[in-house]
């Protein structure tokens, strides 16, 4: 399996990929990882599942004290609809991060380059966007510092 591989004219895949399931968080819809970060045909299935369960094993390690307080609390309370909504939006915001990072040496052109600095650019945002959804989650701040 290449995930070198690009499609000079990039297609929706032509199959459903079976959702990635979880134990407590909610499971992984690829069709839907692929609306959210705005994804075509150029990034296939497998790398998008690659990237999403890269992106869940990030996020649930980061959550994994929060969550296992909570399943101590109510074993049986499964993520509401807030929490789950923030748990995707920081997995969807790692994955576009990611896919970012891996696409931007695609073009080695000036052209090339320009696009390699907006694609940092929306690595970087999409890193920040992620990070702030773990901090809702666990009802803290949201903080950017830097080192000057």
């Amino acid at each position: 399996m290449s995930f070198a591989v690009a499609s000079a004219d990039p297609q929706e895949p032509e199959t459903t990929p079976e959702p990635i399931s979880q134990q407590w968080w909610p499971d992984l819809d690829l069709e839907l990882a692929r609306k959210v970060v705005r994804l075509n045909g150029t990034v296939t299935n497998d790398r998008l599942r690659e990237a999403l369960q890269n992106a869940a094993y990030s996020v649930n390690d980061e959550l994994q004290a929060w969550s296992l307080t909570q399943r101590d609390a109510n074993p049986e309370n499964l993520p509401s609809g807030r929490e789950t909504d923030l748990y995707l939006r920081a997995v969807h915001f790692y994955v576009k991060a990611e896919l970012a990072e891996r696409y931007r040496d695609f073009d080695t052109t000036g052209a090339g380059d320009r696009r390699a600095d907006d694609q940092e650019a929306i690595a970087d945002s999409a890193r920040r966007n992620m990070r702030w959804a773990i901090r809702d989650l666990l009802g803290l701040p949201r903080m950017t510092i830097e080192a000057l």
